[in-house]
């Protein structure tokens, strides 16, 4: 388990799924926070991949917890480790109770220390839309720099929209 200042990054086990389902359900959530296009599914459908699925030292997902209480979050993940180039990319979703409240920031600092110190990456990547205004905010105050913009990169819910690409260096995080 990770600690953070106010997160616990632990592996996400059966039992978070069917909270970690509302993410799914909450289209207009789910289709601004993935790449792939939405499709239905019910919650036995993700516990039955979840039961089906390999470990993927490439792309490592994590349940974030409170340190104070326990409650369940959101989850969290690096993907698209890159071994050979020591790079690879930050993603978070929250439940809608979680926020606002300052708990991305530190996940992405958690994520960040996981990322450099235990698996000796050397950049990050995050990126997000630029309407997702609570997500830039975070990467800023995690220490992320803003290095360009992927024009009409995302297609949301009928329109394309311009996707914010931050950074990080191993050497720049603290």
């Amino acid at each position: 388990m990770l600690r953070g200042d106010r997160v616990l990054l632990r592996a996400v086990t059966k039992d978070d799924l069917v909270a970690l389902h509302r993410l799914h359900d909450d289209v207009e959530t789910a289709v601004v926070s993935s790449a792939e296009p939405w499709v239905p599914e019910t919650a036995d459908q993700a516990i039955a991949r979840y039961e089906r699925r390999e470990p993927d030292p490439a792309n490592v997902a994590f349940a974030v917890e409170s340190l104070t209480g326990g409650d369940l979050l959101g989850s969290c993940l690096v993907w698209g480790i890159d071994a050979l180039n020591r790079n690879g990319h930050l993603g978070i979703s929250l439940l809608p109770e979680a926020r606002g409240r300052g708990y991305a920031p530190d996940v992405l600092r958690v994520l960040c220390d996981y990322a450099f110190r235990i698996r000796g990456l050397h950049r990050l990547g995050l990126e997000t839309l630029v309407t997702n205004s609570g997500m830039i905010a975070s990467a800023e105050k995690a220490g992320f720099r803003r290095e360009g913009t992927l024009r009409d990169h995302a297609w949301v819910a009928g329109a394309f929209v311009d996707e914010a690409l931050f950074g990080l260096l191993a050497a720049e995080f603290s």
